[in-house]
């Protein structure tokens, strides 16, 4: 028996099976399998945020239909909390526990004893706070219990012929500032549209990250093409609210801000510039 058979006995081993779904390679993988196995007792629950790109939402309605999935959104409002909205190093555990809450209130009103998401074993090398928050709240993680990592799902994503198997991944878009840095509405809308931007013009991997005086600091998988396009893109990412756009020379990496969580935290409010621009 194979591991995607193994997975496919489990799911329907609970009947019904509710999962987390954002649209992106991993979770769509699982949404494939669940609705394989267990067809009109398997749904998706995507959740819908000022910190979920749009496109990702687009995508996520997209691909659901194709796959034939039910889909369900759940809107939550994070940046309404303060104790989030201050970006503590802890934001990512603080909104998991959010999200998990959301979800299973969901799921038991509706008949879902499980519930289950795209974490994959790759996932336990680096820094995952939201892993230890899911795992606290009874998530179900298929692709760790059954060790594939992100290689292995994009695999078997391009064998079953998913639509975006060939996708970089894609974060949620409080990953793009500094710890202790505030995340208001105005910079998360800021930075969704300029990432929106440089997809536009054909980046597959993109990252902008918001600093402190409107700083942007544009991450992608080929840097030598911003240095080529720099006017363009300097000019389109001040017109969005940016003053200053720099080029980060190690090229896209996820996780990056990870590097800022044992840092001294800075100031939220920027001197002489308003915390909500």
């Amino acid at each position: 028996m194979t591991i995607v058979e193994k997975m496919l006995e489990s799911m329907k081993a609970r009947g019904r099976l509710l999962v987390l779904y954002s649209g992106g390679l991993d979770s769509t993988l699982l949404a494939k399998l669940a609705h394989d196995a267990l067809r009109d007792d398997a749904a998706v629950l995507t959740i819908d945020s000022a910190l979920v790109p749009r496109s990702e939402i687009a995508a996520s309605r997209s691909l659901s239909q194709q796959i034939g999935i039910r889909q369900h959104m759940v809107r939550l409002k994070e940046l309404e909390q303060e104790h989030f909205s201050k970006n503590p190093p802890n934001r990512c555990y603080l909104c998991r526990k959010a999200r998990d809450a959301a979800a299973w209130q969901w799921a038991r009103e509706h008949g879902f004893a499980h519930i289950a998401d795209g974490l994959s074993y790759s996932d336990l090398s680096d820094y995952r706070p939201g892993l230890r928050a899911s795992t606290e709240d009874e998530i179900w993680h298929p692709f760790i219990e059954f060790k594939l990592g992100k290689d292995d799902i994009r695999r078997i994503s391009r064998q079953l012929g998913l639509t975006g198997w060939d996708r970089s991944s894609m974060a949620c878009l409080a990953s793009r500032f500094p710890h202790g840095f505030e995340i208001t509405p105005g910079r998360v809308d800021r930075v969704d549209r300029a990432e929106e931007y440089l997809r536009g013009l054909g980046f597959a991997a993109v990252r902008v990250r918001h600093f402190p005086h409107s700083l942007a600091v544009v991450e992608v998988d080929d840097p030598t093409r911003v240095i080529e396009l720099r006017d363009e893109i300097a000019r389109r990412l001040r017109e969005l609210g940016f003053s200053f756009v720099s080029l980060d020379l190690e090229g896209f990496a996820s996780g990056k801000m990870n590097r800022t969580a044992d840092l001294p935290s800075m100031p939220a409010h920027e001197p002489g510039l308003s915390a909500h621009p």
